[in-house]
């Protein structure tokens, strides 16, 4: 067997270990799938030429296994180094499954400054451990804020049943009243208010890239967004149309930018949180204002990755604790760095790992 980086050939085989793994065990890929690897790890604004995905081979050059890498400059004590964010290991299914520890064991030596992992599986968690890494185990917990609950149950519902998917329409009336009550009965828990003294706008990819160093720049690592980056993934992040509308937003106290967040809306439905970074002494505020926006525009429900500093916010705010979703795993060659990861010190967020496209890969119709 031998490892070796991705190149442009390696996407059609690529797309096919996803299609059997995550689209129906077929190995035909479906419409648009190899364009999505290409689009991910061929023309990925921020590639770095040492960090790059890898793949495994038999002597006879036959695809056995696949690492995704995205890969992102990041200042890391004052010096500019690489984040790598990975998408877990694909093994075909006639390969040995010690493949991935293979890949992933070659690829964390390599000479990024930190790796992880925002989609881990329970089944990687013994081997990433055993590799060095370690699981942030309040960052796999997820946060939750109910809006409205009949209309999530329905989702859900007519989500894995044909059967309710067709009376949904008949069911929806009946459902919304059933809110419109709970609503009024526990407003403190299932609504959200607009935050005096703050306002949103739209977040522009330039003003992303502007403000990020005097927001995160306090952060041990934070990333060095770069403006053409950021408007190449929020228009690949649109047209995930099946999470919603999707929404970055910059908050403002007065005139000066506190923070931002970025999120699908999906009305009646469970909206995803990507990316919520505020200065500390607007993390609140700016949690409010999130909250009070997804509740105006209808959210069924918002769910995001649970995290140290969050803790206090989302209690204040009536949010619950979900133990469920993927692990985040993360690597280091220097400790220090992993354990101000798990102490929610560091500035990296799932729109530097793998979570945001896993959903392209899953929706119905590839983006």
């Amino acid at each position: 067997m031998r490892i070796r980086p991705f190149e442009p050939d390696d996407a059609a085989g690529v797309a096919s270990l996803w299609q059997y793994w995550f689209r129906g065990k077929t190995r035909v890929p479906d419409s648009g799938l190899v364009e999505l690897v290409r689009r991910m790890y061929v023309e990925y604004p921020s590639a770095d030429a040492d960090v790059r995905p890898l793949v495994a081979e038999d002597e006879r050059g036959k695809l056995l296994g696949f690492l995704g890498v995205t890969a992102m400059p990041v200042m890391v004590d004052g010096e500019e180094r690489t984040l790598a964010g990975i998408f877990p290991s694909v093994v075909d299914p006639e390969a040995p499954t010690a493949v991935a520890a293979f890949l992933l064991r070659k690829f964390l030596a390599g000479p990024q400054a930190f790796t992880f992992s925002d989609g881990g599986h329970v089944k990687f968690e013994r081997i990433w451990e055993l590799l060095g890494g370690s699981i942030a185990q309040m960052q796999s917990l997820r946060w939750v804020k109910v809006f409205r609950p009949g209309a999530v149950g329905l989702a859900a519902a007519a989500d894995r049943s044909s059967a309710l998917r067709t009376l949904a329409p008949v069911l929806g009336p009946v459902v919304r009243g059933g809110d419109v009550a709970a609503r009024r009965a526990a407003r403190s828990r299932l609504t959200a208010q607009p935050v005096a003294d703050y306002r949103s706008e739209t977040l522009a990819p330039a003003a992303l890239a502007r403000h990020a160093p005097e927001l995160l720049g306090g952060a041990r690592l934070w990333p060095r967004y770069d403006e053409a980056h950021v408007a190449w993934q929020f228009d690949q992040m649109a047209g995930i149309v099946e999470h919603g509308d999707f929404r970055a937003q910059l908050v403002r106290h007065g005139d000066a930018p506190v923070g931002w967040y970025v999120y699908y809306l999906k009305r009646g439905g469970v909206c995803r949180l990507f990316d919520l970074q505020a200065d500390p002494r607007h993390l609140d505020a700016v949690v409010g204002q999130l909250f009070a926006e997804a509740d105006e525009d209808g959210a069924g429900a918002l769910i995001g990755r649970m995290e140290p500093r969050l803790r206090g916010p989302m209690n204040r705010h009536g949010a619950l604790v979900h133990n469920g979703g993927s692990l985040l795993m993360v690597h280091s060659k220097d400790q220090s760095l992993v354990n101000d990861a798990l102490l929610g010190r560091l500035a990296f967020s799932r729109l530097q790992g793998e979570n945001w496209y896993w959903w392209a890969i899953k929706s119905r119709v590839v983006p």
